[in-house]
């Protein structure tokens, strides 16, 4: 079956390719959707689904290609005649083949025109012919019968044999097949000219009586798309993940029983546009995005400068307070959305953290349930093809436009920066701002539902939410819901902290935090307003609301003695507290009553003191020591008492004591 690319359909039909993409999309047009390297959608159409006078256009012009005559008219039924078969009834190797036989015998005229001796001419065409193909057989007969039947306008003729009483069979030996085809299903995808050549080699090492009957390359080639699937020499050749991409049914997904705000997809999308920071350095700016899967509306979004959970939970409160709550989101498996605080880590828990108490996620509190896309399933993500979009009319009309690869990027880009002409993050956050409400929302539906044909993104968002109705919390409730949260931690004399682009934020009561020194609780947090923070305890039960600490984050050297002052008068004031309250300890108890460590020992050991009474039994074990006792020791021989008179000894240190003085 020979198929068309949308570009190729266009130009038969002589209509642009967003019309024959449209046609494809709704069904009007049957197609094969394949997925590029890229990842996008690649629209196969089947000669055979066109209208019958583009089919004729198309064979027509590959008649002309291949330089074939027109085709005879067909007998009438009164006639005898066989049919002859048409260029269309070959299949497009055969296609090639008949055409590739044309040139060759065109050629073989040509030279036979400019010899007079015909023999001579045939002979020098041979031989040429031999070396420029040597795997082509070819001889005089080969030719005259080719001619003769192209002359004829016999198509089956000039292919021979192979359209004709043997088709369907093989001139391949069974063993060197077999051979061909394990070297050719490789997933390293060697060429059919190398396995070719090594399968000659392979022949003549274990099967030279085969080497005789080895076919050219030309019938390998025809033999691997009529005797190998094209879904198994995929699966061999390139893997599994590619075979259920380009061969498994494709999955459609029915909308019908879908409503506004059921099922939101969120993803991350990288813009393709070199812009300038704060500081003047040129990057690339990241879209967070919702997409409401039964309209295609963008519900939410947040422009960043890296995909981050924080970037996450502003487009899901840009599109909450716009739109109102969805039931379900579906999300990557990135870190920026499988992260504990917002709806769990999903696949990523760990048994260790089994134990660990996690305070409840924003989503739990939202009653929004999460759904994870299956990991490298690339039709997992039909926001995909609104970032295709977003780069296609929007990106594209920016100066600062790169492009997805280097292949796409303009070579204008660099002068562009050399002058100066990037757009700063300002302008790109405007911009994109409105085209998204203003240009993307109230574009056409596009949908696979019928009934909202005509109908803008906008507009099937309203009309359907109708009918659904919409979920919402109070402003200030919905504040608390949509506040972030950090994991268990202890109070510390600097307060609770939370992290923000890798440093830690500071919150404390200047009065009361050295009272809760310690105790674990965990902290919710606005990321659209860090001025101040909710406390709460394990339980989940609100405690206290606590201010950033800025007066106590200084610079390493900073010449400010005011900020210095204040953080040294806050500090005094915290010793002062704990100072008083470690007086009012015992300001309840009369001095009578204060009795001190020491003297409650002592009292307690007096009370004591008649329980203590050593008695000792009646049944004594004598011990003995092994030398001879200090009064059993004989004097030795001239040894005389000697006295020591400690007193003496003390007055006389005494006396010298003076005398140094």
């Amino acid at each position: 079956m020979d198929y068309l690319t949308v570009a190729q359909a266009a130009e038969l039909k002589g209509c642009s390719d967003r019309y024959i993409k449209q046609l494809c999309k709704d069904g009007k047009l049957h197609c094969i959707i394949e997925i590029n390297d890229r990842k996008r959608p690649k629209y196969m159409i089947p000669v055979s689904s066109l209208p019958a006078d583009l089919q004729a256009r198309y064979y027509d012009r590959q008649r002309r290609e291949a330089g074939i005559e027109p085709e005879l008219k067909a007998p009438s039924k009164k006639s005898k005649k066989t049919v002859k078969k048409v260029f269309e009834d070959f299949s497009e190797v055969e296609r090639e083949e008949i055409s590739a036989w044309i040139n060759v015998l065109n050629e073989w005229q040509e030279c036979r025109r400019r010899y007079k001796k015909k023999s001579e001419a045939d002979e020098l065409f041979i031989t040429k012919y031999r070396l420029e193909n040597p795997e082509e057989p070819i001889s005089m007969d080969i030719l005259y019968r080719k001619w003769a039947a192209y002359k004829q306008n016999d198509l089956a003729g000039i292919l021979g044999k192979r359209g004709g009483s043997n088709k369907g069979t093989s001139t391949i030996p069974a063993e060197l097949w077999d051979y061909f085809k394990y070297l050719y299903l490789c997933d390293s995808k060697p060429t059919v000219s190398r396995c070719y050549t090594l399968l000659g080699d392979w022949t003549a090492d274990f099967y030279p009586e085969l080497v005789p009957f080895l076919p050219a390359e030309r019938t390998f080639r025809r033999h691997i798309d009529s005797d190998i699937p094209l879904a198994v020499q995929i699966y061999m050749r390139e893997g599994d993940k590619a075979m259920r991409d380009k061969c498994m049914p494709y999955i459609s997904r029915m909308y019908d029983k879908l409503h506004a705000n059921d099922v939101w997809i969120a993803d991350n999308h990288t813009l393709d546009i070199q812009s300038y920071d704060d500081l003047g350095k040129t990057h690339r700016l990241y879209l967070t995005a919702f997409l409401d899967a039964k309209s295609g509306v963008l519900v939410g979004w947040n422009i960043t400068d890296s995909p981050t959970s924080q970037s996450t939970v502003l487009a899901l409160r840009h599109g909450i307070k716009r739109f109102g709550i969805p039931k379900l989101i579906y999300v990557d498996n990135g870190r920026e959305f499988l992260t504990y605080d917002i709806g769990g880590k999903g696949h990523r828990s760990r048994r260790s953290n089994e134990d660990e108490i996690i305070p409840p996620t924003i989503l739990q509190r939202l009653d929004v349930e999460m759904r994870n896309a299956i990991v490298r399933n690339a039709k997992a993500k039909p926001i995909e093809r609104t970032f295709s979009t977003v780069t296609a009319q929007f990106a594209r009309m920016l100066e600062g436009y790169c492009g997805g690869t280097i292949k796409q990027r303009p070579e204008s880009l660099k002068r562009r920066i050399k002058e100066g002409r990037l757009p700063c993050d300002f302008e790109v956050r405007e911009v994109l701002n409105d085209w998204i409400d203003y240009e993307f929302n109230t574009q056409d539906y596009g949908g696979s539902e019928a009934k909202y044909s005509g109908m803008s993104r906008i507009d099937v968002w309203n009309h359907d939410i109708k009918a659904a109705g919409v979920r919402k919390a109070p402003e200030s409730e919905l504040n608390l819901m949509l506040m972030r949260s950090t994991r268990i931690q202890k109070v510390k004399r600097d307060g609770v902290f939370i992290t923000i682009g890798g440093e830690k934020l500071w919150y404390m009561d200047y009065e009361s935090t050295y009272q809760h020194l310690g105790e674990e609780v965990y902290v919710r947090y606005d990321p659209a307003d860090l001025s101040s923070v909710r406390i709460y305890d394990k339980d989940d039960r609100y405690l206290w609301t606590w201010n950033v600490a800025d007066a106590l984050m200084q610079d390493y050297i900073t010449e400010q003695k005011e900020e210095l002052s204040d953080a040294i008068a806050i500090s005094r004031n915290v010793v002062k507290r704990i100072k008083a309250d470690s007086k009012e300890i015992a300001a309840s108890i009369s001095p009578e009553k204060r009795i001190d460590l020491l003297d409650m020992s002592v009292r307690r050991a007096h009370k004591n003191k008649d329980l203590f009474k050593i008695e000792m039994p009646t049944n004594i074990i004598p011990i003995r020591a092994d030398e001879p006792t200090i009064e059993q020791l004989e004097k030795a021989a001239g040894a005389e008492t000697v006295t020591i008179d400690i007193h003496k000894m003390n007055r006389n240190t005494e006396k010298r004591k003076k005398q140094e003085e």
